[in-house]
């Protein structure tokens, strides 16, 4: 296969906060953006364990330009979204003063599993914006066998 004819794909998945606009604190509001966002967003938008995140995921994108025109495109819709719901999003490591014994958890038999394998650990776990990034290859390659 030529350079030529090898392809990479790649895409992106972020994860951001739902915030109060007047007392910038967590809101567990993720049904009131999911309710316009799987009309919008379609499969591009998910829940995550804590109800005060929402994911972004974009298509499969054939090159970093289409990558990062379709990330300001989710992102604008997203905080659309969340302004028609009197909410605000915001990109964080993790919030400030927001306490994650306050953050109600996402029903669904995956978190649930998750909380009751993990515990408090997962309860806790009150990290934002993480990036996600795949590539993919339609070349194949050919690894040597292990030694031994």
């Amino acid at each position: 296969m030529s350079a030529k004819e090898h392809t990479f794909t790649l895409g992106i998945e972020e994860e951001f906060a739902i915030i109060d606009p007047e007392t910038r604190e967590l809101r567990s509001h993720i049904q009131e953006i999911l309710e316009g966002g799987k009309v919008v967003l379609k499969e591009q938008i998910k829940p995550e364990m804590h109800q005060s995140v929402v994911e972004l995921g974009t298509e499969i994108c054939d090159s970093i330009e289409h990558a990062r025109t379709h990330v300001i495109d989710l992102r604008s819709k997203l905080a659309e979204l969340a302004g028609k719901a009197g909410l605000k999003i915001a990109s964080v490591g993790t919030h400030p003063f927001s306490h994650w014994r306050d953050q109600l958890i996402t029903q669904g038999e995956r978190y649930h599993e998750i909380v009751k394998d993990m515990q408090q650990l997962a309860r806790a776990n009150l990290i934002f914006y993480r990036i996600f990034t795949r590539f993919r290859s339609t070349r194949r390659f050919g690894w040597a066998k292990p030694p031994g």
